[in-house]
């Protein structure tokens, strides 16, 4: 599997580590019920900061080694929060919105990179391994339903079984998660403060059958 180069962004919850962030750690009830583009943001930056530019390092200080601390970790959320990435109340954040944060925070904190949510149907997996080739975290979308948006379907997230397999354990729609790697069948994400699988199959059928290429789709980030 091609993963990223580095270990991904752990919070320390209750002496236990998770996997990248997850919005129920916030005390906000806003986050904690659409703030999952927030997080995936969040620990992006915190990864690029840590392992690739060592930039923002004054806004992310104490933050860049080991598995930060619950209550550092969620302060940094709500900064996010307030400067770079303000929520739509009950419906959190689009991908133009986390563009633009994105580029605001790249510029003001002198970071080489720059963000750009992607639009175009058929490059959504070339664009997900040329990123994890570069050493940088992939925030990608599960869109809602279309054309019935109040629909529930939803793509299911597999946990990984010693002897197993693959077992469903989660879904999400309207949700954004990070791609840490991949192969030719699944993606390895971070999601709620979890390790967990989706099948590459079954999120091109809910793209083409439930929901659409511009929703369902990454953050292309790239180096200056």
């Amino acid at each position: 599997m091609l993963e990223l180069q580095h270990p991904y962004i752990s919070v320390d919850v209750q002496g236990r580590p998770s996997y990248g962030g997850g919005q129920q750690f916030s005390p906000d009830p806003m986050v904690r019920r659409c703030g999952c583009g927030i997080i995936a943001a969040t620990d992006l930056l915190l990864y690029l900061s840590r392992w690739r530019a060592r930039g923002a390092v004054d806004f992310f200080d104490g933050l860049l080694d080991g598995p930060i601390p619950f209550p550092a970790y969620t302060a940094c959320i709500s900064r996010m929060n307030r400067r770079y990435f303000p929520m739509i109340p009950y419906s959190g954040i689009n991908g133009l919105m986390l563009m633009a944060g994105m580029q605001r925070f790249f510029r003001e904190q002198q970071m080489p990179y720059s963000a750009r949510w992607c639009f175009s149907p058929g490059k959504l997996w070339t664009r997900t391994e040329d990123m994890l080739r570069r050493d940088i975290p992939v925030i990608m979308s599960v869109g809602p339903n279309f054309p019935k948006i109040w629909g529930n379907r939803r793509v299911r997230f597999y946990a990984r079984a010693e002897g197993r397999g693959f077992i469903p354990s989660a879904a999400a729609r309207q949700h954004y998660f990070t791609v840490t790697g991949m192969d030719a069948d699944w993606l390895q994400i971070s999601s709620w403060g979890r390790l967990y699988y989706l099948n590459r199959r079954e999120f091109a059928d809910y793209i083409r059958h439930d929901s659409l290429d511009f929703v369902s789709n990454v953050l292309l980030v790239k180096q200056r």
